[in-house]
């Protein structure tokens, strides 16, 4: 365990001034310096100009990308404890990151300060610290920061006893709702008045405390605040969340991005990450909060089998690489890798400890590894310590080693000997590379009507497996709940959007005859696509020809000559194409008021999707919302607000892991 000693451990005493009319701030800091070196090194960012009181200071050099100044501490005074002033202007810079948000910001709606922005003196030695920050509050504002927010007239204080990685600085105009859980504080800031909002997102909160609190060990800090944004984001920081202003007012985020935001204050903020060894946190933070959602609902084999799609789509072929690798999620491969293989291996876990032994252990992992840093393999340890398991072959095996199992079940068979049945099933594994140790879930039907459980330690290439019954097998399914992280056979993923976006290539075809204005459109999308997914090429129906199967072809439009040719492929039993109007089951809707998105639902073709919207404003908003649907096989929108109004998933094929005896 790497500890977080309160040795050492640096403290500030933050008193900030903000000056709103010219975006500058006024700093103060008495750091507490642990250790007794004479000498200690920091950086902040070069738009302040510092000084010190007690102690010599002089900038030694400045960072890469010439954003701050390396300052040198010497002659420090006999307490250790250095008072820093500085002044300067926020000045915003180019945004990046998965929402566009920016490394610092102060105008006249908001303030952004974190670590990344070296507003406060950053220790490299001493990466954790402590702090108390008093605060001038702008006239009409509210300020964020970890902890609890004490008010005193205009100026506001937090204490953070609990040591941190960062010190956040955020504030804007916004409308606060409060109330109190214990000696929680629960908390909404919105940009505008909603007191029926904020009382919703009061009242979930509570009761996602409590259920955490219950399961893992106590909620670590003094309060949880719901925080508005103007980038549409869904991060989680210590003891608060910033949601986008459209985010926050979706009717479903109260229940998915809101627990996994509060869970991650005992996961990556509560215990933090180990960086060098991979991020544990987003995997199990997924598995507590949106997987034990799902299964709440009797979701949850349906939730694992997306993830398996999720990574078959978008990782297993071509950006596949091991999950130690993984640290933050930047495109849909890190994802599939990093959130759904990482949430498949702690589903395995638990499924072979049971939930009273997985959740004794996830308790005693909280006890000893609070306020300090984990690694991966150190959680692993955690969790498989007095168990049948090799800790060091499952984490070579799941956490050193890019790739997944690939299971095919090749043969079986029924003989009757005397009054028993002998059931024989042949497993062969057919990656590449080597076996995998792998406990592989069969379920068998009985003849009547009843079913048994059986586990399958599947360990070599190709293996044989036999049980003997007293009644007649005559059905049996391997891994029929998704419990095993595996790469899913073709015909066990339905048509979905995601199966085209992760191909090799995406071919979009646009219908050359339309308009200037559409056929821009159709190139925004592609833009737009192919910064997300860099695997897209655009080229009229006029030059299309036949492409090889891993190559996914959009028809873009319904002028498009390709549809004569295509047609029949994305007609089935539940939809049916016609020149102006289409069927889906028993619903008829018009081209003229709608926008649709239909798939061939043969999985054993290569990919092939239409986009039917001849409106330019419809198509800048579907290039921007297609993306959210990956799971989806069927969609239809009202044309004039692209508001949607169906969204449907595709049936799967018959398993091939599934055999009638």
């Amino acid at each position: 365990m790497t500890s977080v000693l309160h040795a050492e451990v640096l403290h500030h005493e933050l008193s900030v001034q903000l000056y709103s009319e010219n975006s500058s701030i006024s700093v103060e800091d008495i750091i507490t310096l642990p250790g007794n070196t004479d000498q200690v090194i920091f950086s902040l960012n070069n738009a302040f100009e510092a000084s010190s009181q007690n102690a010599t200071l002089e900038i030694i050099s400045h960072s890469k990308n010439k954003r701050t100044n390396v300052y040198q501490l010497s002659r420090l005074p006999e307490d250790r404890k250095v008072h820093l002033k500085y002044r300067g202007k926020i000045i915003e810079n180019s945004r990046s990151g998965l929402f566009g948000m920016p490394e610092r910001l102060f105008d006249e709606k908001m303030l952004y300060l974190d670590g990344r922005s070296h507003w406060y003196p950053v220790f490299p030695a001493h990466p954790n610290l402590t702090f108390d920050l008093v605060s001038t509050l702008p006239e009409g504002w509210e300020i964020i920061s970890q902890g609890k927010g004490n008010r005193s007239g205009k100026r506001i204080k937090f204490h953070m006893p609990r040591a941190q990685d960062d010190i956040y600085l955020i504030g804007a105009p916004w409308k606060r709702y409060a109330k109190s859980s214990g000696d929680i504080e629960l908390e909404v800031f919105l940009l505008n008045e909603n007191p029926a909002l904020a009382k919703s997102y009061l009242d979930a909160t509570e009761k996602y405390i409590e259920l955490y609190s219950n399961w893992i060990g106590d909620y670590p800090y003094k309060k949880f605040a719901v925080v508005e944004n103007s980038w549409q984001t869904g991060y989680g920081m210590p003891s608060f969340t910033l949601l986008g202003s459209n985010v926050i007012r979706l009717p479903f985020i109260i229940y998915t991005s809101l627990p996994h935001e509060i869970l991650h204050n005992w996961w990556g903020n509560g215990v933090f990450i180990d960086f060098s060894k991979g991020n544990w946190s987003e995997g199990l933070t997924a598995y507590m909060a949106d997987h034990f959602s799902s299964e709440q609902r009797h979701q949850d084999s349906e939730y694992r089998r997306k993830a398996l799609e999720r990574y078959a789509n978008f990782a297993a072929r071509q950006n596949d690489f091991a999950l130690k690798n993984f640290t933050s999620r930047h495109n849909e491969a890190s994802q599939a890798i990093g959130y759904s293989k990482s949430l498949m291996l702690f589903h395995m876990i638990r499924s072979r400890l049971g939930d009273e032994i997985f959740n004794t252990k996830i308790r005693a992992f909280w006890e000893a590894y609070q306020f300090s840093s984990a690694s991966f393999p150190e959680l692993l340890a955690a969790l498989l310590d007095g168990t049948e398991l090799d800790t060091n072959s499952f984490i070579t095996q799941w956490l050193n080693r890019k790739g997944a199992p690939e299971i095919m079940l090749t043969e079986t068979s029924v003989k009757k000997i005397d009054d028993t049945f002998t059931l024989s099933v042949h497993l062969k594994q057919l990656q590449n590379d080597d076996s995998y140790q792998l406990p592989v879930p069969m379920k068998v039907v009985f003849n009547n009507g009843k079913t048994i459980a059986e586990q399958l330690k599947l360990t070599d290439k190709s293996q044989q497996f036999n049980f003997r019954y007293k009644h007649q097998p005559v059905e049996i399914q391997i891994d029929p709940d998704y419990d095993i992280f595996r790469l899913l056979s073709p015909q066990e993923k339905p048509a979905s959007l995601g199966r085209l976006f992760g191909a090799k290539t995406q071919l979009l075809v646009y219908p050359e005859a339309s308009s200037k204005e559409v056929i821009n459109a159709w190139f925004k999308l592609a833009a737009l696509w192919n910064k997300k997914y860099n695997n897209i090429r655009l080229v009229p129906d006029s030059e299309f020809k036949l492409l090889s199967p891993d190559t996914a072809v959009w028809i873009l439009g319904w002028n498009n000559k390709l549809l004569q040719n295509h047609r029949q492929r994305l007609n089935s039993d539940s939809q049916e194409m016609h020149s102006q109007s289409v069927r889906i089951n028993k619903e008829t809707f018009q081209t003229t008021d709608h926008a649709l998105v239909l798939l061939d639902n043969d999985t054993g073709r290569s990919p092939l999707g239409f986009i039917g919207a001849n409106n330019p404003s419809t198509i800048n908003r579907l290039a921007r919302k297609l993306p959210h649907y990956n799971s989806y096989g069927r969609l239809v929108f009202e044309n004039r607000s692209a508001s949607n109004i169906v969204k449907q998933h595709l049936k799967v094929s018959n398993s091939p892991l599934k055999s009638s005896l």
